[in-house]
């Protein structure tokens, strides 16, 4: 049996399509101040750094492989930073 397209798609939980879409807000400026940055909701008026591009990049091929569950690694670079065994 074939399903066509609708068929196919996922349906969301009750309520989910029910949530409000985002709209950035505006943030009013204080008396003489020019331009103000909004950074409260995750906004970056200057983008993403060339660190944090190169980073994504990287990991891009990765992304289908979950994370240790035990956190080794970071464990283990915590404890040397700090001196524990």
């Amino acid at each position: 049996m074939s399903q066509t397209p609708d068929q196919a798609r996922p349906t969301p939980r009750a309520g989910i399509m029910d949530i409000d879409a985002y709209v950035p807000g505006k943030s009013t400026a204080p008396a003489g101040v020019a331009k103000v940055h909004k950074l409260s909701s995750n906004e970056n008026p200057l983008g993403p750094s060339p660190k944090a591009i190169e980073a994504a990049r990287e990991i891009a091929g990765k992304l289908d492989i979950y994370p240790d569950g035990t956190a080794r690694r970071l464990r283990e670079a915590i404890a040397e930073v700090h001196g524990l065994n």
